[in-house]
């Protein structure tokens, strides 16, 4: 029977034992399945028959073990999971955010398979109910009356000595899509992969409505194929689940062939995006304008070049959209994944050269997790201008609501409130 367990990110050897849910065949499929489908990536620490997973978050799904990877913040597996799940729903990875449709899943504590599996059920039954999505498909069919157009090179080929045929090409509406490929394949894996009862049941059902399709190609191509029309696009939130299960299978063999594939997302990226989004969604006034990643400002200008130098990219600015279409930035944010006891004296200069380069900035905020115990920030005020303040805050992630109060206090410092 395939089991599950859970490591935290950077902090929890994964140790290969004998007899044990994790044993050195399962390190050896792994450490194949990863250099196959993230060859570029070094997200592994090794040791002797063990591994650590360094800035990665997910599910891994090998041939006879589940690996879950959830965020080190000393809190417990719940808690890290429930942190996951809420910062893939509100970056949009999954199609809704923790505290709403998520309550109907009822699978926050299980594996974050079988959370994902659930959920995809869910979307993709609701949308069923209205029937299976249809399209247009350009068939060829040698018919004994002219259908669309004729294709002559065929033509002649099959009905030299039959003038009775007209072998024609025409597009007629069915159900044989890439979109329902896509559907099939993925309840095809997870009825070999999810064990929950109830889940396997649901799958089971939903199998029956597509069980007459025979899928051409392989799964890579078919996501690739998937296009949304008005008929179709309430299908999207079924296949965005579809297709984070899909996009990195890879088919190892062990015996027999065995799907493997996982769900995996860059913690640093993932954190910082969250932050970005909840802050999105808040309501600050008309003006106030947010920006991700902002790539406008330069800290230096090249005297002999007349250049400017030295590019700032703060991943949060915050300001407001003047009369004559001008920004003013006056709060900046940058994320960092890490311990907030252990901030570095390098992110103080990079955040002095954000407030420094802009000119109406009062506040550069590096923003961290909340940790257990850890200590609430730190305050410093520049020397050659008073006006201007580096500040290091924490920031709740296991619900957006948390994070969004949170969010609120430390913008409040800058004098921004919500309307």
């Amino acid at each position: 029977m395939s089991k599950v367990v859970v490591v935290r990110e950077a902090y929890d050897w994964l140790e290969a034992r004998p007899s044990s849910s994790f044993m050195e065949e399962d390190l050896k499929e792994l450490l194949v399945y990863m250099t196959s489908i993230y060859p570029k990536l070094e997200w592994l620490e090794l040791g002797y028959n063990r591994v650590k997973f360094i800035n990665i978050v997910g599910s891994i799904r090998l041939s006879r073990v589940q690996i879950d990877i959830v965020p080190k913040l000393q809190i417990g597996e719940d808690e890290g999971r429930s942190a996951l799940l809420n910062m893939l729903g509100v970056c949009g990875y999954i199609p809704y955010k923790m505290g709403s449709a998520a309550a109907a899943v009822q699978v926050v504590a299980e594996d974050l398979l079988s959370w994902t599996a659930a959920a995809f059920c869910m979307e993709l039954e609701k949308q069923l109910k209205r029937g299976l999505a249809t399209g247009y498909a350009e068939l060829e069919e040698n018919s004994q009356r002219l259908k669309g157009r004729l294709m002559v090179t065929k033509h002649l080929q099959y009905n030299a000595a039959d003038k009775s045929r007209a072998y024609c090409s025409f597009n007629e509406r069915t159900h044989a899509i890439p979109l329902n490929f896509v559907f099939y394949k993925t309840l095809v894996i997870l009825k070999r992969k999810v064990l929950d009862p109830s889940i396997r049941k649901k799958l089971l059902h939903l199998f029956g409505c597509f069980e007459e399709l025979d899928v051409p190609g392989n799964v890579k191509e078919l996501l690739n194929q998937v296009h949304f029309d008005r008929q179709t696009s309430r299908f999207e939130p079924a296949f965005r689940l579809a297709k984070l299960m899909l996009s990195h299978m890879s088919v190892l063999h062990r015996g027999a062939k065995e799907e493997c594939f996982s769900f995996l997302f860059e913690v640093h990226s993932l954190y910082e995006m969250y932050v970005g989004r909840v802050l999105q969604q808040m309501t600050l006034g008309r003006e106030a304008v947010i920006r991700l990643q902002h790539k406008e400002v330069k800290l230096l200008r090249n005297e002999d070049s007349g250049l400017d130098n030295i590019q700032l990219i703060p991943d949060i600015v915050l300001g407001e959209r003047q009369v004559n279409g001008e920004y003013v930035w006056t709060l900046i944010m940058d994320t960092k994944w890490k311990d907030i006891n252990k901030y570095q004296q390098g992110d103080i200069y990079q955040m002095y050269a954000y407030v420094t380069g802009y000119p109406y900035a009062r506040r550069a905020v590096l923003l961290y997790p909340a940790m257990d115990g850890a200590a609430s920030g730190r305050n410093w005020t520049l020397a050659a201008n008073s006006s201007k303040r580096i500040c290091v805050r924490m920031v709740r992630i296991t619900h957006w609501l948390e994070t969004q109060e949170d969010l609120r206090g430390i913008i409040a410092e800058s004098g921004w409130e919500e309307k």
